[in-house]
């Protein structure tokens, strides 16, 4: 029976250990990028445009096709006499041809020039939604050690409101208080019971968001670890030059800058269109041929003596002159022209939303580090005018309704000041982040 025991113990122990598993950051963070939805499909974007790269640089190799044709005539056909007769026949052909692009107007060149930068940015375009995606996972990691923050500050206060009961159950017991006071701390203690409840939810929505973020399909079990990271509220990023490595390190204006590139190749294409195109090519066929219920021996002869003989070949070049074609040239080199326009417009759309974002990151990282320092200094102020009015209530010298007040005071400074904490945090990330360095702590 103890065999039997230790099996089933062995058999428990990985899933024990995989529900104990605690997620830092960095697993989160590694685990969104290789499972991330949005980030599988910009890959697949990314590889779709390197094909495409690759096929226009394959333009350049000769184009070889062979055909093969079988078939039955009924009716009149042309006879021997090289008049039309009735007389069923049939027939069979085969070639072999080869097209080599001699030039295009430098068509080729331009589309290999233009399908690399499209490749280029859509490169880019999966390194920022990368990046996208590890900030999001940044911001509901803090958020879930927010709510963790928010959980224990509950906790604490339903400690205070129970050792607060506790004493004055013995003091009503004694007589030296009112039963009201005891009916008052109840109800508090309920209502923090409450409070903790709604904690406990909003913690557990905050860990679901993480875990959809990360694509899991097992969230009962999913839980995070607090990492070790200094916070000094004194510390603050100085934005001198983080605009200018945000521009340098960021994908985000490198795709649109690329694609400006490749809307300037695609100019060059339309333009090809007003140049002849040369090409060389090369075939060679041969057949068979046979008419039905006549004796022929020389149009009727052998199947492989008729293959060996037709064979015919051709070399020869062609050159395709463009004269007239509705406009369409013009109008496509005018689209071409305002794409660019357009693209010059994205680039500088770019160069602004990171611009803004920047100044958005440092003011509300200066925000949020005011809204702490002022929530810490509220925080001590509050937790000594509840210490007073805790000891005024336990002695009787001051009102249920006081003490509540002082307390509710405290808990809004706590939270205020772990809110603004985790606030301060984040964006100080995001201003690193675009400074360069890596995310994480």
């Amino acid at each position: 029976m103890k065999k039997y025991h230790c099996i089933l113990l062995l058999l428990v122990m990985p899933v024990i250990g995989f529900a104990q598993k605690q997620w830092t950051l960095a697993d989160c963070i590694n685990h969104a990028l290789q499972n991330n939805i949005q980030i599988q499909q910009a890959n697949i974007v990314s590889q779709s445009s390197q094909s495409q790269w690759r096929q226009a640089r394959h333009n350049r190799l000769p184009a070889v096709n062979a055909s093969l044709s079988d078939g039955f005539g009924f009716g009149r056909t042309l006879g021997p006499d090289n008049i039309f007769i009735n007389q069923n026949s049939n027939s069979a052909d085969g070639s072999l041809n080869m097209n080599i692009p001699i030039f295009q107007g430098s068509r080729i060149t331009h589309e290999v020039a233009a399908r690399r930068h499209d490749f280029m940015a859509a490169v880019a375009d999966h390194e920022r939604i990368k990046n996208d995606v590890s900030l999001t996972v940044v911001s509901h990691f803090l958020n879930v050690l927010l709510q963790k923050e928010h959980l224990k500050i509950a906790q604490q206060q339903r400690s205070l409101t129970d050792t607060m009961l506790h004493r004055i159950e013995i003091l009503v017991q004694n007589g030296r208080e009112p039963i009201s006071r005891l009916y008052e701390l109840k109800a508090q203690s309920a209502n923090d019971a409450f409070n903790i409840t709604g904690a406990k939810r909003n913690l557990r929505l905050a860990l679901l968001d993480l875990a959809q973020l990360l694509n899991l399909e097992d969230v009962g079990n999913f839980a995070i670890s607090a990492p070790d990271f200094d916070f000094d509220i004194s510390q603050m990023p100085i934005p001198t030059v983080i605009f200018e490595n945000a521009i340098v390190t960021l994908p985000n204006v490198r795709a649109e800058e690329h694609r400006l590139e490749s809307s300037k190749r695609n100019l060059d294409i339309a333009r090809s269109a007003y140049f002849p195109t040369v090409s060389f090519g090369v075939s060679t066929s041969t057949g068979y041929f046979h008419l039905f219920g006549l004796e022929y021996p020389i149009i009727n002869a052998q199947f492989g003596t008729q293959i060996s003989q037709n064979w015919r070949s051709f070399v020869g070049m062609s050159v395709n002159i463009p004269i007239f074609n509705r406009f369409s040239v013009r109008t496509n080199v005018s689209q071409s022209r305002l794409q660019i326009e357009h693209q010059e417009l994205q680039v500088r759309q770019a160069r602004n939303a990171i611009y803004n974002d920047i100044q958005r990151a440092m003011l509300n990282a200066h925000v949020s580090r005011d809204r702490y320092l002022a929530a810490a200094n509220a925080v001590r102020a509050n937790r000594q005018a509840f210490e007073f009015v805790e000891q005024a209530f336990a002695s009787g010298r001051t009102t249920f309704f006081d003490m509540q007040q002082s307390r509710n005071n405290l808990e809004r400074a706590q939270s205020e000041q772990v809110q603004a904490k985790y606030e301060f945090i984040f964006n100080v990330k995001v201003l690193e982040f675009y400074n360069g360095r890596e995310i994480g702590f």
